[in-house]
């Protein structure tokens, strides 16, 4: 009898070892599932998104007659160390490209003035250069301005005194006159807020910026390449389909008509 009870005993402690193990793995199986799905999105999807992005901004540079590798070289200086993608600055230096600014320290300074404000602020690129490209297009600062940047922590006004060595009170009375052009504007941010971009990794959610942004940089060099091949093909076929187009007109008259 006692034997019969020890024997039980160990075959239920192997039942419940089992399940233990089965549980671990079950776990372990699921973290492996999750961590897939959290390379995958950065790597294909935004790997993709960011692919196409640049390739609209350099057509953009060639239609707007700027120096595409310059450009590039510009846009890739201000995100260079920090938590934000090439394919953002791109875009905001096209939108400078549209307001007559040309690649330059000018370009450079700008773009990375974005990136130490959306970094100050934890903002998106993309939110604070929509800020710094209608300043650029106006030719100055203007009210709304300032109140958008406040609203995202940023009192600008006081950091273009402190830039322009006047009081908070003169620059909101240059403001009002348009007295402030953009180059001042974008130069006071970049001193102020220029290199903090760099100091992402400080921070986890910066850090974990950091880590998909090296991802995503991955997936667009990984599409790049296959996005130009594509290109190729689909305008080689274009005019076979409108040749086909062509041939099957009297076709689809006839099935008009009936």
């Amino acid at each position: 009898n006692s034997l019969d009870s020890l024997v039980g005993k160990f075959s239920a402690s192997s039942v419940a070892i089992r399940r233990i193990i089965e549980n671990l793995t079950d776990s372990i199986m699921r973290s492996f599932k999750n961590l897939f799905y959290k390379i995958r999105t950065p790597l294909v999807e935004a790997g993709k998104r960011r692919a196409l992005t640049i390739e609209q901004a350099r057509f953009q540079f060639e239609g707007l007659g700027m120096d595409i590798e310059a450009t590039m070289d510009s846009a890739n200086k201000a995100v260079l160390g920090t938590a934000f993608g090439l394919d953002e600055a791109a875009m905001a230096a096209a939108m400078f490209g549209a307001s007559g600014m040309r690649a330059g320290k000018e370009m450079t300074t700008s773009l990375r003035a974005i990136s130490g404000v959306a970094a100050m602020t934890g903002s998106s690129y993309s939110d604070i250069a929509n800020v710094f490209t209608s300043i650029a297009g106006n030719g100055r600062v203007m009210g709304n301005d300032l109140l958008r940047l406040s609203v995202r922590g940023v009192n600008a006004a006081a950091i273009l005194g402190k830039s322009m060595g006047k009081s908070e009170a003169d620059v909101r009375q240059m403001v009002t006159k348009g007295q402030i052009d953009f180059e001042t504007f974008s130069k006071a941010m970049d001193d102020a807020f220029g290199e903090h971009s760099t100091k992402a990794s400080e921070t986890f959610k910066g850090s974990l910026s950091l880590v998909n942004s090296a991802i995503q940089r991955i997936g667009a060099t990984m599409f790049a390449q296959g996005f130009v091949d594509k290109k190729n093909l689909f305008n080689a076929i274009t005019p076979q389909i409108n040749e086909l187009h062509e041939a099957l007109k009297p076709l689809i008259n006839t099935f008009n008509d009936y």
